[in-house]
């Protein structure tokens, strides 16, 4: 009798796709729908899109977009969206200068056609399903009041598990939250729109102080159908508590500081490839901004970001991460708010998810794929300074199965059937994107693996074991092979295992942790570049930071003190070099990061991780605001010119570590009370 092989390679073929990581996910939330059947009562399934708007004149271009809104069921707008179309309609001299841009949801399948007089899309994000009947109306939103004194800094958050009610975030027996948006997915509006959660004012909060703190988490849970309390998801809460929290009694200026957050939906932070949550971030920092100015619109507004994936482009022409930071630089040019936006660096030092090789010639690295991985893994290849049309490549799964030298179009796929006809992996060209304004993401791979365990029965699963991936070209070019994060968060109910490299030449002896786990010279697994992909773009209102650990092998606090924690990442010549400083959140290397509170009011708990890191910088920005107000008219100020010596010890970092400490390690001094300051 004849064996056939399990697995086998298809020819490349054309195929209708705008992101690859997103093609890959619909093909696998498909698949599971038509073998479980997630809502039999149906649904229409709507994508987020981010949109400029086209016409002769900004004034005709919104009247006719809210038209086509109003009047056509395909397109779909959300609330705080369509606020800020209304308000650039009511004045149309507001924001003179910044582009008509809007994030609103389309029915899937709509072409781009359809829409080409009214606006373009700029970009596309996961597909959510909305029940074809209005859910039940909501609670209104109170109005806003005054939370703060006139001056002070606004400190803003966008993560998952924030504990709003916590007494960290009080000044007295006030919150001192201006907003909270709690996002969760999509459901139809009884108004004919979109709603993503429940947005909670000060007034809304106030009542809420005197109830039992799990009580309101758990019916916020119940209400959003989602996880928002969960205690092992309080990474929010720890990250503001460095950055803005402060005992409501004491005196401390921090406690007159106004906060705003954006709760993301805990699903798609569960999703640490990052593809699902791109577009909530975007429409949380428009809506963060919309309600810093009615606080203060003077006052700097620093948003901290301790979010990341670890492969992409890493050169600033991610479309989210190009749009955040434009969204920052056009509201500081239009409104005269200082804003400026805090990524955490990245802690996958460590990781073995970075590789590179110089061409021509070739080039083979194994990839690991871990059993009992219930998420997809993804391995992007980017070819710099030639045209990724020039990289022939060949893939070998576990079993031997080898696809033999391929040459993929931009916009082909090439994919791995098993013996049913399943597509369990796709090679992917992902075609070059303008993002406008001269930025480009170039064409590039990306390799998609199916989950290598069923969620549930029936659904085919990629085999587990070493991936072989040779690539050839004969131009010069630097090759960069990068795996996307793929782990499980505390409480999320998939189990994600990360995929690693592996290498013969990856196992040098590693003084420092006294093993053989550093990569060698004659390998091409690195830690340069292992840093976050979504912080490279350049801007002024944009800052990196890395996390610092205090040695204490001198006296007193020296910069020979610190050095890089153990995790966090490293930059490289081709992208980001380093970020822009770092702060400490080790004490030597056993210390568990730092102390900070929990969810509930009085819980402790302790960060580590530049996600610590970020919290402190943001800290710092907030106490140097009266510089950030400073430099707004100083064209040639830096990043750098924003920390105020007088509040914070900057400690130069030798040029040798720069590359994961940036140019200083940032601390604040200790805190004065009010009294403190004025007699000072």
């Amino acid at each position: 009798m004849a064996s056939y092989p399990y697995f086998k390679w298809t020819a490349p073929r054309a195929a209708h796709f705008k992101d690859s990581y997103l093609d890959w996910s619909r093909l696998l939330t498909k698949r599971a729908d038509a073998l479980h059947p997630a809502r039999p009562d149906g649904g229409t399934d709507y994508e987020p899109i981010f949109i400029r708007l086209l016409g002769d004149t900004p004034e005709a271009a919104r009247t006719a977009f809210k038209a086509a809104v109003a009047q056509d069921s395909t397109l779909l707008m959300d609330p705080h969206e369509a606020q800020a179309l209304d308000a650039r309609i009511d004045d149309p001299n507001m924001l003179s200068g910044v582009p008509d841009e809007y994030a609103l949801y389309r029915r899937v399948g709509t072409p781009d056609t359809q829409h080409a007089a009214l606006f373009e899309v700029l970009d596309t994000g996961v597909p959510i399903r909305l029940d074809d009947t209005p859910s039940a109306p909501g609670p209104k939103s109170s109005p806003q009041s005054a939370t703060h004194s006139p001056g002070t800094p606004i400190v803003a958050i966008i993560d998952d598990g924030i504990g709003f009610l916590n007494q960290r975030f009080r000044r007295g027996t006030e919150t001192r939250f201006h907003a909270i948006w709690l996002q969760a997915l999509e459901s139809r509006s009884a108004e004919g729109g979109v709603l993503s959660g429940l947005v909670l004012n000060a007034d809304d909060i106030e009542p809420l102080l005197a109830e039992r703190e799990t009580k309101v988490y758990g019916a916020l849970d119940t209400y959003l159908n989602s996880p928002i309390g969960r205690v092992s998801r309080a990474h929010g809460t720890h990250v503001l508590d460095l950055a803005a929290g402060a005992d409501p009694n004491s005196g401390d200026p921090v406690a007159d500081w106004p906060l705003l957050a954006v709760q993301l939906p805990a699903e798609t932070v569960d999703d640490t490839s990052g593809v699902w949550f791109e577009s909530y971030v975007l429409q949380g920092l428009r809506w963060i901004l919309r309600q810093a100015a009615s606080v203060d619109p003077s006052a700097p507004v620093i948003v901290n970001l301790s979010l990341g994936v670890s492969a992409g482009p890493k050169d600033g022409s991610r479309f989210v991460e190009c749009q955040l930071a434009r969204e920052a630089e056009r509201w500081e040019a239009a409104t005269g708010q200082p804003v400026r936006l805090v990524w955490s660096f990245g802690n996958g030092y460590r990781a073995d998810l970075n590789a590179r090789w110089e061409l021509p010639g070739s080039a083979e690295v194994t990839v690991r794929a871990l059993p009992d991985d219930m998420t997809s893994s993804y391995v992007e290849l980017h070819l710099r300074d030639a045209a990724s049309s020039a990289l022939s490549l060949n893939i070998t799964t576990p079993d031997g199965t080898a696809s033999g030298p391929l040459s993929v179009a931009e916009g082909e796929v090439c994919s791995l059937e098993n013996a049913h006809g399943d597509v369990v992996a796709r090679l992917y060209h992902q075609p070059s994107r303008d993002q406008g304004e001269g930025v480009v993401e170039a064409a590039h791979y990306v390799l998609a693996f199916a989950p290598t365990v069923a969620r549930k029965t029936g659904e085919p699963v990629a085999p587990p074991g070493a991936w072989t991936i040779a690539a050839e070209a004969d131009v010069p070019g630097e090759l960069l092979v990068q795996i996307q994060r793929d782990d499980s968060l505390p409480g999320s109910a998939l189990r994600g295992r990360q995929a690693h490299f592996d290498h013969a030449g990856s196992y040098d002896w590693n003084a420092f942790t006294a093993d053989y786990t550093r990569p060698g010279p004659n390998g091409p697994v690195c830690r340069d570049g292992s840093h976050n992909a979504l912080c490279t773009a350049q801007a002024r209102q944009v800052v990196t930071v890395g996390a610092a650990m205090y040695t204490g092998r001198l006296a007193g606090q020296t910069p020979e003190n610190y050095e890089p924690a153990v995790y966090t990442a490293q930059g490289a010549s081709w992208g980001l070099v380093g970020p822009t400083v770092s702060a400490p959140v080790e004490i030597g290397r056993a210390s568990g990061g730092m102390a900070a509170t929990g969810l509930l009011s009085g819980q402790r708990a302790r960060i580590g991780g530049t996600s610590a890191a970020a919290g402190r910088v943001t800290r710092a920005l907030a106490l140097s605001a009266g510089r950030l107000q400073e430099n707004l008219f100083k064209s040639e100020s830096t990043q750098l010119d924003d920390f105020d010596p007088d509040v914070l010890d900057l400690f130069a970092v030798p040029d040798t570590q720069a590359d994961r400490l940036g140019a200083y390690v940032v601390v604040p001094l200790p805190a004065r009370s009010k009294a403190q300051t004025e007699t000072a």
